[in-house]
């Protein structure tokens, strides 16, 4: 195979599915890693490092092609700025990539997947970036802020501009802190279920030479780096591990301290099912977890984790949370309700979310919120918790969401947090627990 040439038709094929076809990153990549299994993890590493790597940068590899071209990369035909982006990256970004493999590689792309008469254009364009590419990076003098943080960390600026007002302010260095930690890579977190079994799979997992650093915020709980495929992990396999940022195991821990001795728990948006699987943990096996999702295909996601960590004292079932099921009023001593959201404390984990999110689109999901919200209210039995979650910073489907269940009128709130990863060190989360009067 020459592997230079095809592996970057992989990852050009792959950006256009995403990027043109609105296929999910995090489900993409992994799709495609399946299909190319017969690679070696060198190639594997390349094709995911570049995809991600390119998504992710996507809005300073733009300003850093502006400065080199004739031509903005808003005005380019969408293939020859894909082609552009991907060389860019591997030239500023990927250390072990020549530039002159880069800027060939691209010409040769430029043939195949556009129009051979443009491939001088990006030929130009990346010989200028790379004699240019050590005073690109520099982008201090940038005004205002937010265009300087927009550039600089690959966010919409609408996105920082809103955060700033939000919840950073207008400090250089605040700012700066706050949006490298949004964006930074952030480690795989996994817990380890069987506590009896935590020092055999510690045991494993250095004989395999992976990079593991316990957890402070929580017990049998690791965050690892360099480990491969999270299948190939020693403990997966055997349902022994789940994989769940801490933030997650923050909300539940924290609703499950006010009432643990729960019998009866809802996980009502539950796919792939990790909150209500973690609540069963603590709550024990006297507990009974119904997880609900609105499709067979979350609900299947739901199942194989069941399945692989043998979990025995929770069903699933289909359900649309938008719509009043009767026989769960009044039936529950836990809800969780972890409702969909715009997902701007992930982005670090799903770099495409940041250029689909719209103000129209947050407030669809604010309407979405509320509708779900309205319908958990009612699964809640006197006395019983509710705990509401989202994996977003956005104030109006967060602290305006809480402020919205106490307008109704029936709950106390008794705990809520919300986590940045500067100053949390976890992804970007927020949780209001309430109690049922």
């Amino acid at each position: 195979m020459d592997n230079d040439k095809n592996l970057r038709v992989i990852v050009f094929d792959s950006l256009m599915e995403c990027l043109k076809n609105g296929r999910k990153s995090h489900i993409l990549i992994k799709d495609v890693l399946d299909k190319y299994d017969y690679l070696d993890n060198t190639d594997k590493n390349f094709i995911k490092k570049l995809f991600e790597g390119t998504i992710e940068k996507m809005i300073t590899l733009d300003h850093v092609l502006d400065e080199c071209s004739s031509k903005p990369m808003s005005k380019c035909k969408f293939e020859i700025k894909l082609i552009l982006e991907m060389a860019a990256y591997q030239i500023l970004f990927m250390d072990r990539v020549p530039d002159s493999a880069a800027c060939d590689e691209a010409v040769k792309l430029c043939k195949k997947k556009s129009r051979e008469e443009l491939s001088g254009f990006v030929n130009g364009v990346l010989r200028a970036l790379v004699r240019r590419k050590d005073e690109l990076l520099k982008f201090d003098s940038i005004e205002p802020l937010s265009t300087r943080m927009s550039v600089k960390y690959s966010v919409p600026e609408w996105i920082v501009s809103m955060m700033i007002k939000e919840i950073v302010g207008k400090d250089p260095v605040k700012a700066d802190k706050f949006f490298k930690a949004l964006t930074d890579k952030r480690p795989t977190v996994v817990r380890i279920t069987d506590k009896d079994k935590e020092s055999d799979i510690l045991s494993k997992w250095d004989e395999k030479k992976i990079n593991y650093v316990k957890s402070e915020k929580s017990e049998r709980v690791y965050r690892l780096c360099d480990h491969g495929s999270v299948s190939e992990i020693p403990g997966f396999g055997e349902g022994l591990l789940y994989i769940q940022d801490e933030s997650s195991m923050m909300a539940v821990k924290e609703a499950v301290s006010f009432c643990p001795n729960a019998k009866t728990m809802l996980d009502l948006c539950s796919a792939p099912g990790g909150k209500g699987i973690y609540a069963l943990e603590l709550l024990g096996r006297d507990a009974e977890g119904i997880r609900a999702d609105v499709s067979e295909e979350k609900v299947a996601l739901i199942n194989d984790n069941l399945q692989r960590l043998n979990i025995k004292n929770a069903t699933s079932v289909i359900n649309d949370a938008t719509i009043l099921k009767e026989e769960f009023i009044d039936r529950f001593d836990m809800v969780i309700a972890d409702v969909p959201c715009s997902g701007l404390g992930v982005i670090s984990r799903k770099s495409d979310l940041k250029y689909n999110i719209s103000n129209e689109g947050m407030a669809e999901i604010c309407k979405l919120q509320k509708e779900i919200i309205d319908k958990a209210m009612g699964y809640v039995k006197k006395e019983g918790i509710l705990l509401y979650s989202t994996c977003t910073l956005h104030k109006a489907e967060n602290e305006k969401m809480r402020a919205y269940i106490l307008d109704k009128g029936e709950f106390e709130l008794l705990s809520e947090k919300r986590l940045c990863p500067d100053s949390d060190d976890t992804d970007g989360f927020f949780f209001a627990v309430f109690k049922k009067q």
